[in-house]
């Protein structure tokens, strides 16, 4: 097998070879700002192999496991990336000008944020910032996406998404996503549903446009079960790669591992 690339991880990036309303991933590593066009190796006998070596993606150290995708502990409890508010949006308090980096804040946490639908292993609410569109809905794999509505800020869109998990789920059914399995139906008529709850509370925001988003993954085949891998525990990981989607390689036989769980791996990717 041939070495194609060998750095250290981080998530997988794309270039929309689609349009707007309906996207088509070109997924792709980075390596010394080059990039490494993973849909290329789609069809191929590929092995992915731990090098032993894992480095925070942040200060660069060195250490033994990561926390938050990436990073050591003492990076995970200060960065702004890593902020409560990333993952529970209600808590953000940027407004009030609280955040571990203000000027973070002001660009990610005091813009528009949206309010979304997304079918990605079933219906989930979610949240993000203006400029996360599409990236947030392709690293979580959806099918198809529609935007709820519109805040100034980040706390304003949590105590929304808190509101509509109590009608509607807000996490992604990852093994139901990667054997590709979504209802159809209407995401405007459910989009309805959503705002007539929300409209019952007290909170400031701007309805959406009913547009929907749809999104074509590169995947020759889904699989029918899905076998997790772990760098951490198996260091080398090899196979005929089927396709890719959300931040995830599927592999035949139903073998998936999630890139961006092993931002900061030091690996080396083969191809035969």
């Amino acid at each position: 097998m041939t070495i194609v690339f060998e750095s250290q991880l981080r998530k997988m990036q794309f270039h929309n070879t689609g349009d707007e309303y309906y996207i088509k991933p070109e997924y792709y590593l980075l390596q010394n700002n080059n990039k490494m066009v993973l849909n290329n190796l789609i069809g191929k006998a590929i092995q992915i192999v731990h090098t032993g070596q894992i480095t925070c993606i942040s200060c660069g150290k060195e250490i033994k496991k990561t926390y938050g995708q990436g990073y050591c502990y003492p990076c995970f409890i200060s960065v702004p990336q890593t902020e409560e508010c990333v993952l529970k949006p209600e808590l953000c308090r940027a407004h009030e000008g609280i955040a571990r980096d203000m000027e973070y804040a002001k660009a990610n946490c005091l813009v528009d944020q949206y309010i979304y639908l997304a079918l990605s292993g079933g219906l989930k609410v979610g949240v993000t910032r203006y400029h996360q569109v599409p990236t947030r809905w392709v690293d979580q794999g959806a099918n198809r996406a529609i935007k709820i509505a519109i805040t100034k800020n980040r706390y304003t869109a949590g105590l929304i998404e808190v509101t509509l998990k109590k009608i509607l789920a807000d996490k992604t059914n990852w093994r139901k996503m990667l054997m590709g399995n979504d209802e159809q139906y209407s995401l405007v008529a459910k989009k309805r549903t959503a705002l007539d709850y929300v409209a019952q509370q007290n909170l400031e925001f701007t309805a959406a446009p009913d547009q929907e988003y749809q999104i074509e993954y590169p995947v020759l085949k889904f699989p029918s079960k899905i076998v997790s891998k772990d760098l951490a525990k198996e260091p080398s990981i090899s196979g005929l790669l089927m396709g890719l989607k959300g931040q995830y390689l599927i592999f035949e036989e139903g073998m998936v591992i999630n890139i961006r769980k092993h931002a900061g791996f030091h690996i080396e990717l083969k191809v035969e």
